[in-house]
């Protein structure tokens, strides 16, 4: 007699070759498809050491104005007391922006694939693995690095820092390291591109609807940019 109970074979997709590489370019243009492959197939590597780098690029060329506004900051001068920069100090803040900088991409992503599992998976009550969420703003963290280079030239042409896509413009006069300027820079272009990307990613990950898709995203990569300006403000009352 015949098994009633026999379950039919699952046919098993095979994995997309080159995905990680694909997901690159496919990030900026068709998210949706990308991370509907990505979900059951998510790549860490590829896109973490191609922000890193691609970081380290932009830091490359943008390392004298950065240790520049350093030299140039009231909380250094004060420090020295008058006295003059010793060139060493100039060589080992160069070598901090380069190696540092490009290490603190990598904490980006990964502090913020923590939140997106603790809100996603205890919050919204969902399910995924850790390395799923950290593919996703890995890939997502390419269009804030991209947005960087594309910035970079106008810094160079003006030799200044002080160069942005976003609302930081409107207070400029106050330094970079005010509370205003740091809040009015997170209302970027490529920051809020970012958000919407990552979301699309977490709705997939999660089968959420798109909108709670965006809101997980600013709970986890936005919540990075909140206590940024958090930080800030309360550092300028010491």
């Amino acid at each position: 007699m015949e098994n009633q109970n026999s379950v039919e074979p699952v046919e098993v997709q095979p994995a997309e070759s080159g995905l990680s590489y694909k997901g690159l370019h496919q990030v900026f243009t068709s998210p949706t498809e990308f991370f509907t492959k990505l979900k059951d197939n998510p790549k860490v590597l590829v896109p973490l050491l191609a922000i890193s780098a691609l970081m380290f690029l932009f830091l490359f060329f943008t390392v004298d104005l950065i240790v520049k506004m350093q030299m140039e900051s009231p909380e250094l001068q004060e420090r020295l007391q008058g006295q003059p920069i010793p060139p060493q100090l100039a060589t080992w803040m160069r070598y901090q922006t380069l190696i540092g900088g490009s290490l603190v991409e990598s904490m980006i992503v990964l502090l913020a694939a923590a939140f997106a599992l603790f809100f996603g998976n205890f919050v919204f009550a969902g399910k995924a693995k850790y390395k799923q969420l950290l593919s996703v703003m890995c890939y997502g963290e390419m269009i804030v690095v991209l947005g960087n280079l594309l910035v970079m030239p106008m810094m160079l042409m003006k030799n200044t820092l002080m160069v942005s896509l976003s609302l930081a413009v409107l207070a400029a006069s106050q330094g970079p390291t005010s509370a205003l300027y740091v809040a009015l820079s997170k209302i970027d272009l490529f920051l809020i591109w970012e958000i919407m990307v990552i979301g699309i990613g977490l709705s997939i990950i999660y089968n959420l609807p798109r909108n709670k898709g965006y809101l997980l995203s600013v709970l986890s990569m936005g919540m990075l940019s909140i206590l940024h300006v958090v930080f800030t403000a309360v550092g300028g009352l010491f």
